[in-house]
């Protein structure tokens, strides 16, 4: 039987200055109802007015779904892809339904690897949010640039009025308005179709199942050495040093000095110099400053916050997106190195059915993108160079960035990161956009260099800049 030739359009709908990903993407084929998609939504703490723009944002969303999410997907636990449901979560509880809920495996509360990377996760996410919310800190961060990324670092977790980490709760109050029954958990390989979109496929790319995957943030050649997943021990130095800020007094077991070799802090600073031991004496000379260690977990802390942070994004669901025509709308959410290498561990779908036709290579998949959603805002380990976007070879090819320049400068951040930034460049013949770009010069790109001479990709914005539009018909 000859296949029904479809025709359509989708609108990708990228949410500007908020430095987070928002992404509305508005599904439409002759003679169906638009269908709508909404893949994340939050807003990075320290964007200015972040809760007044998600406001915005979400107003925005009501009033062009009417209430209706045929599909939503969340691609990790981050605050800049989750606060916008924590900042409106009475509206998204009252005003909106949810027919089908997209997550990573790795937040499967039946699967033992998750539960347990879960776990792990969690203690380091409690240190570091309690860490943050530690009165010294403020003065800490202005004299010493470790405690200030820490404290940087800190936003994309997200943490309450009492310092706690908000996603994994976000989460579940998503779960429960979704129900269990629409909520499905996706691995590496999947093939799926969404329920009330019967003409899209979407392959399933990452998380890696493979543990050492997901330890990857970075590439084993060069400088870059490769670094292993936050681990429990350092959760635990950091708990004690926290106990030793507060005052609290720490169970002789645990710490990590034998008892005849263990000192009161409060003992020491009241001991006169004159009455110091030779150790001592040695210790507070004035030319051995450099040999003290009193500061030194300032760099662990910085390189637990570091390591939570890639961990966080490598665990990204990946969503290759199939257009009836055979173009694909890549979403990597924060996806970095070790998630990206991992695409090409298994064929898609994992065991082909013949009646189907042959499996699909990340190569094949890859050449067919004719729209790039740019991860983890263009920073320069979360988009493979040789092993991704010199593999997009569409001249269709169009990018969005989900950052807000001004913003990540003042955070210190190389976002986006220059090499990067000018490689996407390249590769789109300019047609990309940012999230607080000048509009007129990306119009003009796109009029100059339109991605067909019959279904160009069409840009639009909203007349006061709150999102921007690339429509791609099929």
């Amino acid at each position: 039987m000859a296949q029904v030739k479809r025709s359509g359009s989708v609108s990708v709908r990228m949410y500007r200055g908020i430095l987070g990903d928002c992404f509305l993407l508005r599904y439409e084929e002759q003679g169906e109802a638009t269908r709508h998609v909404l893949i994340d939504c939050g807003v990075l703490q320290g964007v200015a007015n972040a809760r007044d723009k998600m406001t915005e944002v979400v107003s925005d969303l009501l009033s062009t779904t009417g209430g209706r999410l045929d599909l939503l997907v969340v691609t990790h636990e981050h605050h800049d892809h989750l606060s916008g449901f924590q900042y409106e979560q009475e509206r998204f509880v009252k005003d909106f339904s949810v027919d089908e809920f997209w997550l990573a495996w790795t937040e499967d509360p039946t699967d033992p690897t998750a539960i347990g990377l879960r776990a792990q996760f969690d203690k380091s996410k409690n240190a570091l949010a309690a860490l943050a919310a530690q009165p010294k800190m403020t003065a800490l961060k202005d004299q010493d640039a470790r405690i200030r990324n820490v404290l940087e670092l800190s936003a994309f977790l997200g943490l309450d009025t009492q310092g706690r980490p908000t996603g994994a709760k976000n989460l579940q109050m998503l779960k429960d308005k979704a129900t269990p029954a629409r909520t499905r958990y996706l691995e590496p390989g999947d093939v799926v179709t969404p329920t009330r979109i019967d003409s899209l496929k979407v392959y399933v790319m990452g998380p890696p199942r493979d543990t050492a995957a997901l330890r990857r943030d970075a590439p084993r050649t060069g400088a870059a050495k490769e670094v292993y997943l936050s681990r429990q021990e350092e959760a635990n130095a950091l708990e004690l040093q926290l106990a030793q800020l507060d005052g609290t007094q720490i169970p002789p077991q645990e710490l990590p000095f034998a008892k005849p070799h263990q000192r009161s802090l409060d003992a020491l600073a009241k001991t006169r110099p004159e009455d110091y031991s030779l150790t001592q004496k040695l210790y507070y000379d004035a030319k051995a400053t450099g040999r003290k260690i009193d500061e030194e977990w300032y760099s662990s802390a910085e390189t637990l916050a570091l390591k939570m942070d890639s961990d966080t994004n490598n665990t990204s669901l990946v969503l290759a997106i199939e257009l009836p025509d055979g173009q694909i709308l890549l979403f990597p959410g924060d996806a970095q190195v070790g998630n990206w290498l991992s695409w090409a561990d298994q064929t898609y779908p994992r065991t082909p059915d013949p009646a189907e036709g042959a499996a699909l290579s990340v190569d094949d998949i890859l050449a067919r993108v004719s729209l790039y959603k740019v991860g983890h805002h263009c920073s320069h380990n979360a988009t493979l160079r040789q092993m991704g976007l010199e593999k997009m070879i569409s001249p269709r090819l169009v990018a969005m960035i989900p950052v807000v320049t001004q913003v990540a400068r003042d955070n210190h951040w190389n976002m986006p990161y220059p090499d990067l930034y000018q490689a996407l460049k390249d590769k789109t013949q300019q047609r990309l956009v940012i999230g607080d770009s000048v509009m007129a010069d990306e119009r003009q790109a796109f009029e100059k260099n339109p991605t067909s001479s019959q279904l160009p990709a069409v840009l639009a914005y909203r007349d006061d800049g709150l999102w921007v539009e690339i429509k791609i018909s099929f």
